[in-house]
C-alpha cells in the first residue's frame, strides 16, 4: 500500500503530525493564530501611533522652546549692542573728563604758583614792615538832601608805606 493512499482515517490525520487533528481543528488553530498575529499587529500599530503623537507633541514643544530661545538671543544681542554703545559713550566721556582734569590740574598748579608768589611777597613786605592797611568805615545816614560818600576800591586802600 502506498503511503499517500486516502482512507477515511488518513483523511483526519495530518501526514506531518504525530497526533490526529482534524481539518476543522487545524482551521481553527490557523484562524486563532491569524487573529493573534493581527491583534499583535494592531497593538504595535496603536503603540506606533501613540509614540508618533508623543513625538509630534514633543516636536511642537521643542519648536516653541527654540522660538523662545531665539527671541531671548535676539533680546540679548540688542542688549549687548546697547551696552556696547553705552560703554563707548562712557569711555568717550571718561576721555573728555580726563583731558579736562589735566587742564584743570594745570590751571590749579599755575594759580597755586601765583598764590605762592603773592604770599611770598606779602611775607616779605610784612618782614620789612612797609605794609599798611587803611580801613574806611562808611556811615551812611540817608536824608533827602544828603550825599553818600563812596569809599575808594580796596586795592587803593592797600599800599606800600613810606
Amino acid at each position: 500500500m502506498d503511503r499517500r493512499e486516502i482512507t477515511p482515517e488518513a483523511d483526519k490525520t495530518h501526514p506531518n503530525r504525530l497526533s490526529s487533528v482534524t481539518e476543522e481543528e487545524e482551521e481553527q488553530d490557523a484562524a486563532y493564530t491569524i487573529v493573534t498575529v493581527l491583534d499583535k499587529v494592531a497593538n504595535i500599530v496603536d503603540s506606533v501611533q501613540a509614540s508618533q503623537k508623543r513625538i509630534e507633541e514633543r516636536h511642537r514643544e521643542m519648536e516653541n522652546a527654540i522660538k523662545t530661545i531665539q527671541i531671548d538671543v535676539l533680546k540679548l544681542g540688542q542688549a549687548h549692542g546697547n551696552t556696547g554703545y553705552t560703554v563707548n559713550k562712557l569711555l568717550e566721556k571718561t576721555r573728555k573728563v580726563s583731558s579736562t582734569v589735566k587742564e584743570v590740574r594745570a590751571r590749579v598748579e599755575r594759580q597755586s604758583a601765583s598764590v605762592r608768589k603773592v604770599e611770598a611777597k606779602q611775607e616779605e613786605m610784612l618782614r620789612k614792615n612797609k605794609f599798611r592797611v587803611v580801613i574806611y568805615q562808611v556811615t551812611a545816614t540817608l536824608t533827602s538832601c544828603s550825599t553818600v560818600a563812596v569809599p575808594p576800591p580796596w586795592w587803593l586802600l592797600v599800599g606800600v608805606g613810606e
